[in-house]
């Protein structure tokens, strides 16, 4: 089911904000191993401190095939950002194109959802 999110790469996360309402954006699913997603995103935006903050957070995303994948957890933030930023823009290398060179570590902070 996992791998199928990776598939359509571009899928809706929701979080609440700090009032309390839903809040949702779509997100590249950028790495999947066995039961765990892999996504980044910018230390500045509201997504990365509503994870910070609570860590709830609701996905969805649907394939050619109409098919629809809906699941929930809690976010965590990953230890060895460096090396997590790595494995990420190495299995996506059209990052590479926005984020050139050490920009990827000044913005990005790798989390994970379970």
């Amino acid at each position: 089911m996992l791998q199928i999110l990776r598939e359509i790469k571009d899928v809706a996360f929701a979080t609440v904000d700090d009032k309390g309402m839903p809040q949702i954006r779509i997100i590249d699913i950028m790495l999947v191993e066995g039961e765990k997603i892999y996504f980044c995103t910018a230390r500045g935006k509201d997504f990365y401190s509503q994870l910070m903050c609570d860590g709830s957070v609701a996905i969805t995303g649907m394939n050619r095939e109409y098919q629809m994948i809906r699941l929930n957890g809690k976010a965590r933030k990953l230890d060895d950002q460096k090396m997590w930023i790595d494995r990420i823009f190495e299995e996506n290398p059209s990052m590479n194109s926005v984020y050139p060179d050490d920009s990827r570590y000044v913005r990005k902070s790798a989390s994970m959802i379970l």
